[in-house]
């Protein structure tokens, strides 16, 4: 629980984060540029992390280490969009194989609850992150400092409350600046199937730059 000096904090580092993305969003028209700027978001994460660690946070993560990538991970359009576009630079055969599993995934977590959801993310291979390079904002920030938590379900994973706000004003900044200009960036497309839908229709983009959120809310999507 935050005290009120701490929500206030947080409230601030929000605006803030919002007002410096919207100037970059509300200059530029090209609809490449809006889905490659959510990359700043990635990298706004990754040095919060990155500044934790340099100043003494210990963590159990390491390569190979996947128990958080059983859990459902929600994701920004953008960031949906993003994936889609680097996985579409895949062969023909590995896209279709990849397709291929994303419907398996979509058939199984359909309507699954947050509470519910215990499945592998669709995008695990040999407990590594298949899309590493281009993650969401949810994954990079996980962190733990106790891996035997992480192997116990619907444990509270113990970590840093710094790199948690600080991420997460990071990522609501950023999705306020969508939503300022018009463009759907709610957190709450489950991973699998919305860059699925990215992949299959390939209108996708376009509408959503059009201003039309292309997916469902939190529960699931067609």
């Amino acid at each position: 629980m935050l005290t009120a000096d701490e929500q206030a904090d947080f409230l601030r580092a929000v605006d803030a984060v919002k007002q410096t993305a919207l100037q970059h969003l509300s200059s530029n028209g090209d609809p490449t540029f809006a889905i490659h700027f959510v990359s700043n978001l990635h990298r706004g994460v990754d040095q919060v992390v990155q500044s934790a660690q340099d100043q003494g946070l210990k963590t159990d993560c390491k390569s190979g280490c996947s128990h958080c990538c059983h859990y459902r991970v929600e994701a920004l359009a953008p960031e949906v969009f993003r994936i889609s576009n680097a996985l579409r630079k895949l062969p023909p055969g590995h896209i279709e194989e990849i397709i291929a599993g994303l419907l398996k995934h979509a058939a199984s977590v359909k309507g699954v609850s947050v509470v519910d959801y215990h499945f592998q993310c669709p995008f695990l291979s040999d407990h590594l992150c298949s899309i590493y390079d281009v993650r969401p904002a949810v994954c990079r920030k996980a962190h733990s400092s106790d891996v035997e938590k992480c192997k116990l379900t619907g444990t509270d994973i113990p970590g840093s409350l710094e790199v948690a706000m600080k991420s997460e004003a990071l990522i609501r900044g950023t999705a306020d600046a969508y939503h300022q200009v018009k463009l759907s960036a709610s957190g709450h497309y489950e991973l699998g199937q919305a860059v699925l839908l990215a992949l299959t229709d390939e209108t996708a983009e376009s509408r959503w730059y059009g201003g039309e959120s292309v997916f469902n809310g939190p529960s699931d999507l067609p």
